[in-house]
């Protein structure tokens, strides 16, 4: 790992935490983000500086980063699943109500969209 700041989820303080990390790294190989706005300013920053063939992958699957990985300009994005957590997460209160013993981890399958 080259560095690590945060971008507070927001697609213009990823672009600026970008276009620092490559104030003092210029050899990125790849870039993840903990959602798609940060990591499409990253990509953004990239693009500015000619880094076309830096890996980028957010979190989340939005409609812009979606686009972004179909038109190649993102490796992937990662899905979750609101629904199936929603309903999990339901599940599993009716059990806590009911007295009964839930797993402390839950884990819902999440989907690589590349």
């Amino acid at each position: 790992m080259v560095a690590k700041q945060a971008a507070d989820f927001d697609r213009a303080k990823g672009l600026s935490v970008m276009e620092n990390i490559l104030q003092s790294q210029k050899d990125i190989k790849a870039v993840f983000a903990h959602n798609d706005e940060m990591a499409l300013g990253a990509l953004e920053a990239l693009e500015a500086h000619g880094m076309k063939d830096v890996i980028v992958v957010g979190f989340d699957a939005t409609d812009d980063a979606v686009k972004a990985v179909k038109e190649g300009k993102m490796a992937a994005t990662i899905a979750q699943k609101p629904a199936l957590i929603g309903e999990n997460a339901v599940k599993t209160a009716l059990k806590v109500i009911k007295g009964e013993t839930v797993e402390k981890f839950i884990p819902v399958p999440l989907e690589l969209v590349k």
